[in-house]
């Protein structure tokens, strides 16, 4: 009897072991080269944040569709009246948050002034409105001017605009930072294990939407029930990591690897379009930067592509002189080319001795993060060479974050900042934004740009936007660096728009 109790007990425990195993195909891991300091994305505008909670765990009420065009999320409609003075959204009723409560236009209105709160560029716009509930799937927001580019800022702003359960805004922590994580997206946070990995579960009542995707709308069918991010700086331990198998996806890919990778018939190497722009920002608050001509001094001696060249190599990126990607053609800007990549050491050291240069050393703040430290050596010695006395202060990205809002830390701070449809949305323009563009001049016309009344209005003023900022050099946009993934042949329908996604991807057997 007893032997017979062992083995019922023994057949029970393989069974519930069996059961409670993840099957192959179940669980996704990807390894991403940052942790962000917090997952309250209304705050942070960290790519990865956005890219593990955008679009899976919180959503918003207008995304982007494939051509870059404002479409409803959480929404069922919108439209504007009064020449875009006002917007009106109107919401889907069938929504429902990871808690199991439906949506309501209260959990709008918080999350979104919220938002805007955090959003310098977004107050530059809106002014003094704020959302406002009309009834309980109604919401608007009215304003004294227009208001034009307001959906696509709300799309796809590196704060995301996202809709937060209510409940996440009354227990915030010391900081006013989110401690709960309550969205509407296909997945919910199981466990957020700092300095490791943050894992995603599916959410089996998600209210799918839609057709087939069409650049980030759509509907997603989070066929992958767990999705597990690990934070993994380093550039060889991703790689080699995705070439074990230990991990299935890998974004930051350096490109010195990808002519070997490429003979890999086990993995996919994807180098995509224009991304993002490899940026110097100048604090213009304190500190030598401050000052007019040595902005423009480093701008005249720079060789900008071995800048580049040392962060993405022979290859992975592009060099012209448009603050916003090539394929944005709305927002092209010519004519900035003289003004673009000089690297004229000598009327550099010129300009320095003419100013009496007193030899104060430009601290070049960086992070150890994708080879932005390599290219904070390069621009040193490019310094050098035209008479600056350097420091270098490399540090680990969450150090280099918390080093970057403070002014007292840093002159000179290289980092990566991703595309964004309108050119509000550049957060180096924004006086709130490290580096602090706080010009009078410039903020009156960022501020004509976002009361336009028309497309072609904004797109005359944003070419003399950028005309004044070559002169002004809030920051020197080096190039623009071209996306770099690397995945398992086994992983299948990755959406790489504006990103990487995996909400329809499956993991399939080779």
């Amino acid at each position: 009897m007893k032997l017979q109790i062992l083995s019922i007990l023994l057949s029970l425990s393989l069974f519930l072991s069996s059961c409670s195993s993840p099957s192959p195909g179940d669980v996704l891991d990807v390894a991403v080269s940052q942790e962000p300091p917090t997952f309250d994305v209304h705050v942070n505008s960290s790519q990865v944040a956005r890219l593990v909670m955008t679009g899976n765990v919180f959503e918003q009420l207008v995304t982007l569709d494939s051509q870059g065009r404002p479409v409803p999320e959480l929404c069922s409609s919108f439209e504007s009246l009064d020449e875009c003075r006002s917007w009106v959204f109107h919401l889907r009723d069938d929504v429902l948050f990871h808690n199991g409560r439906v949506m309501t236009s209260e959990d709008v209105v918080l999350s979104l002034n919220r938002w805007i709160d955090y959003n310098s560029s977004v107050r530059t716009m809106v002014g003094e409105a704020r959302f406002q509930a009309v009834d309980e799937h109604t919401v608007r927001i009215d304003a004294d001017r227009s208001m034009l580019l307001l959906p696509e800022m709300m799309a796809a702003s590196p704060q995301s605009a996202v809709v937060y359960a209510r409940e996440m805004l009354s227990t915030l922590d010391g900081d006013g930072l989110v401690t709960q994580y309550i969205g509407t997206g296909p997945y919910m946070v199981q466990e957020w294990r700092r300095g490791e990995s943050i894992t995603l579960v599916r959410f089996d009542d998600y209210c799918a939407y839609g057709g087939p995707m069409n650049g980030l709308a759509g509907r997603k069918n989070a066929y992958i029930p767990t999705i597990v991010y690990h934070f993994v700086p380093d550039a060889f331990a991703r790689t080699s990591g995705c070439e074990s198998g230990r991990y299935m996806f890998i974004n930051d890919l350096m490109s010195d690897d990808v002519r070997r990778l490429s003979r890999d018939e086990d993995l996919v190497v994807s180098l995509g379009d224009e991304a993002g722009s490899l940026v110097i920002l100048f604090n213009k608050r304190q500190g030598p930067a401050s000052r007019q001509y040595i902005r423009s001094a480093i701008n005249t001696a720079v060789d900008l592509d071995v800048v580049m060249a040392a962060c993405y190599g022979d290859s992975g990126y592009v060099m012209h002189p448009d603050y916003m990607e090539s394929g944005q053609r709305l927002w092209h800007v010519s004519d900035e080319e003289p003004r673009y990549d000089i690297g004229d050491k000598e009327a550099a050291a010129r300009m320095l001795e003419e100013n009496g240069y007193d030899g104060t050393p430009v601290r070049i703040l960086s992070s150890n993060l994708s080879n932005m430290d390599r290219s904070a050596i390069a621009l040193a010695q490019e310094l050098e060479e035209a008479g600056f006395v350097v420091d270098l202060v490399i540090v680990d990205w969450a150090t280099m974050m918390a080093y970057r809002s403070d002014p007292a830390m840093w002159d000179v701070c290289i980092t990566a900042m991703t595309m964004v449809p309108v050119p509000t949305l550049k957060l180096f323009l924004s006086p709130d934004y490290a580096g602090w563009s706080d010009d009078e001049q410039l903020q009156s016309m960022m501020e004509q740009l976002s009361s336009c009344t028309s497309l072609e209005e904004a797109q005359e003023i944003w070419a003399q936007i950028q005309d004044y900022c070559y002169d002004y050099l809030p920051a020197i946009v080096c190039g623009h660096y071209q996306s770099g993934y690397l995945y398992s042949a086994d992983l299948v329908d990755v959406d790489e728009y504006y990103g990487f996604h995996f909400y329809n991807s499956r993991i399939v057997s080779s």
